[in-house]
């Protein structure tokens, strides 16, 4: 490379334009440019290793099978929800000839589904059937239907709120609510109770 451009600097100023065209057209130059280009662009690590690489991969197709496997859960547990089917039964051994619904459904859809058979058969740590995890289910999608719920609420024109309270057999004051709101050309109804 031309020391005038990194250490002597130049003192014919009457061909600079000529020495710049010459210059941008040197292969340091060229190379210097490529680099400032990708500087910080790439990442170091997975250029650095094939096995952070084949890591990454692996880590990825594990995921994608969780979700999958996680999903079919979900779709037994909203289905059970949808009929309003318990899911739970008394006995949910392995020997047992009645397991619940929702124990029963996600065999049945074993049956059809070979990444979730394999799952059921080999899983060490999480199943996904325990009545934790269908509560943990549950949970989410109660979350998410009264986030629902109250972000139509808040966009409705018209809301009414009836408010109703009783004491059960065990001295405990329950509350319920009835929203009751006009939402995209009809009216909606929702209960909870708090």
């Amino acid at each position: 490379m031309d020391s005038s451009w990194s250490r002597t600097g130049i003192k014919d100023l009457h061909h600079l334009p000529e020495k710049v065209r010459k210059h941008e057209a040197s292969r340091g130059h060229i190379n210097s440019c490529t680099a400032l280009a990708v500087l910080g662009k790439t990442n170091i690590a997975s250029q650095i290793s094939s096995a952070y690489r084949q890591s990454i991969v692996e880590h990825n197709e594990k995921v994608r099978k969780n979700r999958h496997i996680l999903k079919r859960i979900i779709s037994c547990v909203k289905f059970c929800s949808a009929f309003e089917l318990a899911l739970r039964g008394h006995n949910e051994t392995e020997e047992s000839l009645n397991r619940g619904i929702f124990r029963e459904l996600v065999d049945f859809t074993a049956e059809l589904d070979e990444a979730l058979k394999n799952h059921l058969q080999n899983a060490t740590v999480f199943k996904g059937t325990s009545k934790s995890i269908q509560n943990d289910i549950l949970d989410s999608m109660l979350q998410v239907c009264r986030e629902e719920i109250l972000q139509q609420i808040k966009n409705a024109n018209f809301l009414s709120i009836q408010c109703d309270e009783t004491t059960d057999i065990s001295n405990q004051c329950q509350m319920a609510l009835i929203f009751r709101y006009f939402h995209e050309g009809g009216i909606q109804e929702h209960f909870g109770v708090f």
